[in-house]
């Protein structure tokens, strides 16, 4: 129940409920805080800043079923300028609530007893992490000082004008918040996460209606009209016209400085409003950023765009490559520091690509920010195409800062002039962007349902072929080359030992040539006649192979399938060789003691075998040889050639795929791939 006092000021009625701490006197604004007595004069508040917030004192809601009442609001100053509110939920059973406003995000927050010793402010650094025990690790978002401007309506804690309060944010996963308040010691601990206003169901109230549309404003400089599209979350204006830097803080513009802007090629024009990811959108900020790397400047553009949300995005250009970042909570990410090259986030393995320092060069339209030309913040990117993870580290005046995470998403250069309806055509992009989707990988995604079904076929193909070949032996005979030769061992030993011999006459085992075969000359090769091979099946293949066991010596075999009908011969040559020894104490070897080749089919009928056996010197390198004679042989050499027909797009695929990724890793601080691959290559 509320306990009823007079301003010390003007003498109006003040309302102190349980657990108010000071109270601002809504005729005079007198801070006053609660004694015993009489409430103190403290001192008088400054006006509050309209940051647009669709809250207001005196709204009632429910939040897990319990109801509350907006009994307060203070307004704190951030280090880079600007405000943002904190309301202050009284609960029916007398607890309190912490609702922070800041850039159209809301996070509700309960004080909470802390199950371990709270870290130092001084043990803690901006994207680290925050070690509170039993209540886990927590990233830290932000640690930076606040200072209090303005306030209103009922307090639970003792606010003083123009007082200082260092703060950490802590962020965690699934939304989760927490904030630690180093103004006492030790530290208090606030506990809650990320919420929707829907969430709390709130009505009443002295809520303000929002402002809808521009508010139309002259530059204070130049004279030329400023249409600001978020009067009540700008702090910075760049004019367009003349260069200048103004404030934009209270809703009025004040000069500041004179850029000397660099030359822009805009794009995307302040004002111009698009549909882009199905959100409506409007330009509302032109950034000029660059980094410099080993001595070469790299400039990038950047569009700030205000959603129909009242929230922001970045539209990025870089050589004409574009992509949108949308900002992401600090706790969704794992802490990554030093040189740690993965980062599991968001469900996705990402690689770390660059660390730059990002300098701000020119500034057009308005920001929500205090930004400076020159402004510079560390920035890291993980790269996961089509998709990256950009981490900026902001150091703050007086000690402490922030880290801002942003998840960008590559854009065709074509949607960007879709969704904003530009004239002419988007220039062509240059070079690689740090997480441009391969196209290589994306056509080879797609080809994956037709070298499946080719694959398939070429199986079942094979498996008929299988089928049918049921590989016939037709002719199968040992050649006993010293008998073919007409020479007797002794004989052949007197030939290796230079005496020359006579060839004795035929006998009834040696072989014979067809009838009518002229009488062989003394000099006449030996030459061997089958019997006559019956071949029934004219559509199979044929396959002739020689064995024969020389030992670093060779022998070959001219052959021809003569057919008895026709007399058309099918020629093909046969050689078995066989080499080794021993060269600079390592044993080698070379050569095969079979060989196999292939007939094509030829039609049904009787054939001969004509095998004339060749080698080197007088006397055979080995007694004999075998030889056999197939029919219906598979052949892997076809289905070889058909899987490498099949194969070859996507190797040829694959390896542009590569390519791509190698020229894409060359422009990386850590490039996996130590040579760069050429275009032309």
């Amino acid at each position: 129940m509320s306990a009823l006092a007079s301003c010390p000021s003007c003498g109006a009625a003040l309302s102190f409920r349980p657990g108010t701490m000071v109270a601002v006197c809504s005729y005079c604004k007198a801070l006053a805080a609660r004694k015993d007595r009489d409430p103190e004069l403290i001192g008088k508040v400054a006006d509050l800043v309209d940051t647009g917030s669709p809250l207001g004192l005196g709204a009632s809601g429910t939040y897990t079923g319990r109801a509350f009442t907006l009994a307060g609001r203070v307004q704190l100053k951030h280090p880079l300028g600007g405000v943002w509110d904190e309301w202050y939920l009284a609960l029916d059973d007398g607890r309190w609530g912490w609702l922070a406003e800041a850039q159209g995000r809301f996070y509700l927050t309960f004080t909470q007893t802390p199950h371990g010793i709270l870290p130092p402010a001084d043990t803690l650094q901006p994207g680290g992490l925050a070690d509170l025990g039993p209540d886990g690790l927590w990233t830290v978002g932000e640690l930076s000082v606040a200072t209090f401007h303005s306030a209103e309506g009922e307090i639970p804690w003792a606010v003083e004008p123009g007082g200082t309060y260092r703060f950490a944010d802590l962020s965690g996963r699934n939304g989760a918040f927490a904030t630690l308040d180093f103004s006492e010691d030790p530290p208090l601990f606030f506990l809650g996460r990320e919420i929707a206003l829907a969430d709390l169901g709130l009505r009443g109230g002295t809520r303000k209606p929002p402002k809808v549309g521009a508010q139309n404003l002259n530059c204070p400089t130049c004279g030329g009209a400023l249409a600001l599209r978020a009067p009540d979350q700008t702090q910075r204006v760049g004019c367009p016209s003349c260069g200048s830097l103004l404030s934009a803080e209270n809703g009025k513009l004040a000069f500041l400085k004179s850029l000397k802007q660099p030359h822009q090629e805009v794009v995307i024009p302040l004002g111009a409003e698009g549909l882009l990811k199905g959100e409506k959108v409007i330009c509302i900020g032109q950034l000029r950023r660059s980094c410099t790397v080993e001595g070469t400047v790299y400039p990038w553009n950047e569009y700030l765009l205000l959603d129909s949300q009242q929230g922001f995005q970045w539209l990025v250009q870089s050589d004409g490559h574009w992509s949108l970042a949308v900002a992401v909570a600090p706790g969704e990410i794992p802490s990554a520091h030093g040189e740690q090259k993965n980062l599991a986030a968001l469900g996705t393995s990402w690689r770390r690509f660059q660390d730059v320092e990002a300098v701000v060069e020119g500034v057009w339209g308005e920001f929500y920010w205090t930004v400076e030309q020159g402004e510079r913040v560390h920035v890291t990117e993980f790269v996961a195409p089509p998709r990256s993870l950009t981490c900026e580290r902001q150091s703050h005046q007086g000690g402490g800062g922030e880290v801002n995470w942003s998840l960008s998403t590559y854009l065709l250069p074509e949607d960007v002039w879709t969704a904003f309806k530009l004239d002419r055509s988007p220039p062509a992009p240059t070079g690689i962007a740090s997480f441009q989707p391969n196209p290589h990988k994306v056509a080879l995604g797609q080809s994956w349902l037709w070298l499946v079904g080719a694959l398939g076929l070429l199986l079942i193909l094979v498996m008929a072929e299988s089928v049918t070949h049921r590989n016939v032996e037709l002719f199968r005979q040992r050649l006993d080359l010293y008998e073919m030769a007409r020479l007797q061992p002794e004989a052949a030993e007197a030939l290796r030992k230079g005496i020359p011999a006579r060839r004795p006459a035929p006998t009834s085992t040696s072989p014979q040539a067809p009838a009518g075969a002229p009488a062989a000359a003394e000099t006449q090769e030996p030459v061997f006649f089958s019997g006559p091979i019956e071949i029934k099946n004219g559509h199979r293949n044929l396959a002739v192979t020689l064995s024969a066991p020389v030992n670093n010596a060779w022998i070959g075999l001219e052959g021809a399938l003569v057919s008895e009908t026709t007399g058309v011969a099918e020629l093909f040559l046969l050689e078995s060789s066989y080499y080794h020894g021993v060269e600079g104490g390592e044993s080698w070897s070379e050569g095969n003691h079979t060989q196999t080749v292939f007939l094509s089919a030829v039609p049904a009928g009787t054939y001969v075998l004509r095998l004339a056996p060749q080698w080197d010197g007088k006397v055979p390198p080995v007694r004999a040889v075998e030889v056999q004679l197939r029919q219906g042989v598979m052949r892997w050499l076809y289905p070889g050639l058909a899987l490498l027909a099949i194969l070859l797009v996507p190797l040829i695929m694959v390896f542009r795929m590569v390519a791509f990724e190698s020229r894409r890793w060359q422009e990386s601080m850590y490039a996996p791939y130590p040579t760069a691959v050429d275009g032309d290559e």
